[in-house]
């Protein structure tokens, strides 16, 4: 379906808000890095998924400083392959 979507932006929820887990940033970029399987990385919009409100604010800060660490990482490799 990523692939019918031309060059529209896609944000990708990459955040699991099920779990009280605060995810590395590398399991974050490894959730990005499925979606790049099918879009160009400068389609991509990193995004939470809905419901950040509901978790403790400790563990949706942590979630959000991995997914910007993840992003950070992503930059890095899709930028030097560019």
């Amino acid at each position: 379906m990523l692939r019918e979507l031309g060059d529209k932006q896609v944000m990708v929820g990459c955040i699991d808000l099920s779990d009280m887990a605060i995810e590395t940033p590398e399991v974050v970029a490894g959730r990005v890095r499925r979606a790049l399987e099918h879009v160009k990385p400068e389609q991509v919009i990193l995004a939470p998924d809905c419901g950040m409100k509901y978790l403790p604010r400790e563990v949706a800060q942590g979630k959000l400083q991995a997914m910007v660490a993840a992003a950070k990482l992503l930059r890095q490799k899709h930028a030097a392959a560019a």
